[in-house]
């Protein structure tokens, strides 16, 4: 059974430092004898592997102390110093005298040794003060690979019999990082885990080490108020430094699962992961000098979906979303970035009056609507428990307007643009897109489903909000120039729509601004997911622009945007200037060859520097220089295929297609028997948060001449 969240508290080292430091200070010993995670142990020099003893400075006491060892808190280390031996506990915690050497290991794979200290790390064993030496991961990699859920968020937990299944055996921690994920992959038991999954089936890869690092360097900073800052040069942006970490979230924040699914409850024993990355903005410096961000999640714990069975007409089928907590309520989150790391202070539920909240579920009909039918996690329509929902938002993005005293909120399904009250959640006026004077540009109706308004910032000289769709909008089809083949806008057209919306007024404008086909994969605009946007001053913007490349592999970069004083305003025109953009000739009138658009230029490629989630989703500026960057995890989760052992199927649940009682009928692999939401892959999990400092102001970025 999956453990709860969370066994591992930064307050819980705190204590443990408190009482070591306490006993030390009896024992009348040459000072700090703790062995700190990013300073090597005294008396040693740092060396995993050698035998100082640390001394004692001539004190005679003998002084007990309990240690604390972090990857996160690992159980079910063995240890042994020469006052005694045992296995870590939940906490992490060993029993060690002051001055002796303490050694680790794992049946027969010795670990290292330190001197016995307040708090030890693998930094310690390996005898180095740094965390990207092989060493050093390695033994990151090891710990977390037997870890029994497979989560070291919530600690790390190796049970007895994964420890005995190691008895006789040894590995070199000193090999190069492929070499040892092979070696690694060997050793691993082939029992099974707390999910039921083979210990010796899980991922050793270089990602797996990237992963296993991550995590420990957070652990640093949260637990021991120590980041890490590491430089990486860009040729464009320059010399940029990255202060990385991985948000934490108490588990009263996290968001109880509603079905009765036990595998999933097994998996989620204390819902799913709050997840509110989808948008960042920040809010100022505490009295502390910790950083402050609003943050807002989407709709809420979702998968992908099976064609079901339409409610209005169940002769039909449609597209549809998995909603497991369906009475989730879109929310406002606060996070503080600070000595105890990246925290999530609180979750403030919009609402749209005081009886009414909002909901996450898709609208049926009208404006907004997204043709997605919500279903229950037993793949069935429950109109009483997870209904259509008129006041239904998919948050994508949050702004600070400190002038209207307000916060604006854009998102997908509209898509809309919300003024919200901070201190409450409140949604004060939802603007969408229609034929009113105050509506936004008819034309953003056409979003494609999931692609709606994922960015939006203000220009605080003006107080023009501006943002964009996601993608190419979704009408139709035109003949592609360079193939003579009719294809659809979604696909091929050769840029997405920008929005200038001035709340003052209720008036907009809308730019074009260009995607090259080139970057992505099969030479399609629509394979691009632009995230947030930042406005940087005058006429200058940064956002993130993202998508699967010509590999197949998905890039994440930050551009400069740039809208030119001549910037053609492409209100007046629908798709037929998509339409333009794909066949290289006039259609209806609307000429895309006239049109002057946006200027766009990769700054940054955040792949470079070690980013590895799919979704980065929240940006905002911080000062001068420095902007952060949060990934939207989509709560933690994923749908999956299952056997009839509830093994899992190779396959997509949106091949599917399933009855009105939720039976699977066509489309699903041989041998699925079901489906389910699953925890989501492990390069996705975390939620992050990083402080980009750029060498240079962000405004003396310019684009190419």
């Amino acid at each position: 059974m999956a453990r709860p969240l969370p066994l591992f508290k930064p307050t819980l080292v705190a204590l443990a430092l408190a009482g070591a430091f306490s006993l030390a200070g009896c024992g009348g010993g040459d000072g700090d004898s703790s062995a700190s995670a990013a300073t090597p142990p005294a008396g040693n020099g740092g060396s995993g592997g050698g035998g100082g003893s640390g001394g004692s400075g001539g004190g005679s006491a003998t002084v007990r102390m309990n240690g604390t060892f972090l990857d996160s808190a690992v159980e079910g280390l063995a240890y042994r110093a020469a006052s005694g031996s045992g296995t870590t506990d939940a906490q992490g915690q060993f029993s060690c005298v002051q001055g002796e050497t303490v050694a680790f290991s794992l049946g027969g794979v010795a670990l290292g040794q330190a001197a016995c200290g307040s708090v030890l790390t693998p930094l310690d064993l390996a005898g180095t003060a740094d965390s990207t030496d092989a060493k050093v991961v390695n033994r990151l990699q090891l710990l977390q690979s037997l870890d029994e859920d497979g989560d070291p968020a919530n600690g790390i937990r190796i049970t007895a019999a994964s420890a005995q299944a190691l008895a006789g055996k040894s590995i070199d921690l000193a090999q190069a990082g492929d070499a040892f994920g092979s070696a690694l992959a060997a050793l691993l038991p082939a029992a099974n885990d707390a999910r039921g999954l083979p210990y010796n089936l899980r991922d050793t890869s270089g990602t797996a080490r990237q992963l296993a690092r991550e995590h420990f360097e957070n652990t640093l900073a949260t637990a021991l108020a120590k980041p890490i800052t590491s430089t990486v040069a860009d040729g464009v942006a320059g010399a940029v430094q990255y202060t990385k970490y991985v948000v934490q979230a108490d588990a009263r924040f996290f968001v109880p699962y509603e079905g009765d699914n036990a595998a999933v409850k097994r998996d989620f024993p204390q819902g799913f992961y709050p997840a509110a990355g989808s948008g960042l903005a920040f809010k100022g410096r505490a009295a502390d000098g910790s950083l402050q961000f609003y943050g807002v999640t989407d709709r809420g714990p979702n998968g992908d979906g099976p064609t079901a069975p339409t409610p209005a007409d169940t002769t039909k089928t449609g597209a549809s979303k998995v909603f497991p907590a369906p009475s989730f309520v879109p929310s406002l989150g606060l996070f503080s970035v600070g000595k105890g790391g990246a925290v999530l202070q609180s979750l403030t539920p919009l609402s749209v009056s005081d009886t009414v909240k909002a909901s996450g579920r898709p609208l049926q009909s009208g404006v907004g609507a997204t043709m997605e039918t919500p279903l229950t996690d037993r793949l069935v329509y429950d109109a009483a428990k997870a209904g259509f929902d008129a006041n239904g938002i998919d948050p994508e993005s949050v702004v600070v307007d400190e002038a209207r005293k307000a916060l604006w909120i854009s998102d997908e399904y509209g898509p809309f643009i919300a003024k919200v009250d901070p201190a409450t959640g409140r949604i004060l006026k939802k603007y969408q897109p229609g034929t009113g004077a105050a509506d936004l540009p008819l034309v953003l109706s056409k979003r494609r489903a999931n692609r709606g308004m994922e960015g939006l910032t203000l220009d605080k000289s003006s107080g023009v909000l501006h943002g964009f769709l996601q993608s190419p909008i979704d009408d139709g089809k035109a003949t592609l120039a360079a193939t003579g083949k009719s294809e659809k806008v979604q696909n091929y057209a050769r840029f997405l729509r920008w929005v200038a919306f001035d709340p003052a007024t209720e008036t907009s404008r809308l730019y074009a601004l260009p995607v090259d086909a080139a970057l992505y994969k099969d030479g399609k605009t629509g394979n691009a997911k632009m995230g947030d946007l930042a406005w940087l001053g005058g006429s200058r913007f940064m956002a993130v622009e993202q998508g699967a490349g010509p590999d197949g592999k998905v890039f994440n970069w930050l551009v400069l945007i740039e809208i030119p004083t001549n910037a053609t305003d492409i209100t007046a025109w629908g798709s037929d200037l998509e339409k333009s953009s794909m066949s290289g000739k006039a259609v209806n009138g609307a000429d895309f060859s006239t049109v002057v658009t946006l200027r766009k230029t990769r700054l940054l490629d955040l792949n470079a520097a070690g980013w590895v989630a799919e979704k980065a989703e929240g940006l905002a500026v911080v000062d001068a220089n420095t902007v952060a960057l949060m990934n939207d995890n989509d709560f933690g989760l994923r749908s999956i295929l299952v056997d009839a052992n509830g093994k899992e199927v190779a396959g997509s649940l949106e091949d599917c297609t399933v009855n009105a009682q939720g039976q699977i009928v066509a489309g699903c692999p041989a041998g699925t028997a079901g489906a389910r939401v699953a925890p989501g892959v492990a390069s996705e999990r975390p939620v992050r948060l990083w402080l980009i400092k750029f060498p240079q102001a962000l405004t003396s970025y310019k684009m190419p001449q």
